[in-house]
């Protein structure tokens, strides 16, 4: 008897149909990468003005131990530094060191830690707008050793 190995009609529509699928999802996962790629660099456009004001807070926070004055749109430090929030910027000692920013708000909070130290905590709210809003609150510690 000869052995029959040809491709049938069934199994060429179902090579057809798997092809289909797969590519299919390859075109998914593509499309998600490409948006999520795209949605990244969007974000580090806004990121680097919160980095810029975070490299010079995190300096001035190390260097004082206390506060002279903090309002919602302003911070003076014990040194005389002064952070200032207007015309959408944000100014350290009257320089401009970002900008297009949407919100900033100062705060402060006091935390016992388990020595019985007292920790005086800035807190920023900031938010930063564009084709996208980014978002961010963070606490700073001031040297309290």
């Amino acid at each position: 008897m000869k052995s029959e190995k040809a491709i049938t009609l069934t199994s060429l529509i179902i090579y057809i149909v798997l092809l289909i699928l797969v590519v299919g999802i390859l075109t998914n996962i593509s499309e998600y990468f490409h948006r999520n790629t795209s949605y990244i660099t969007e974000m580090g456009k806004y990121v680097s003005e919160f980095n810029k004001f975070n490299m010079y807070f995190i300096e001035d926070v190390k260097k004082n131990s206390d506060i002279y004055s903090i309002e919602k749109d302003k911070v003076i430090f014990e040194d005389g530094t002064i952070y200032t929030f207007a015309n959408e910027a944000i100014y350290r000692n009257k320089v401009e060191i970002c900008s297009n920013i949407h919100i900033c708000m100062f705060d402060q909070k006091d935390q016992i830690d388990n020595n019985n130290f007292i920790k005086k905590i800035i807190n920023v709210r900031m938010v930063i707008r564009g084709s996208k809003i980014f978002e961010t609150e963070n606490d700073y510690v001031l040297k309290y050793w």
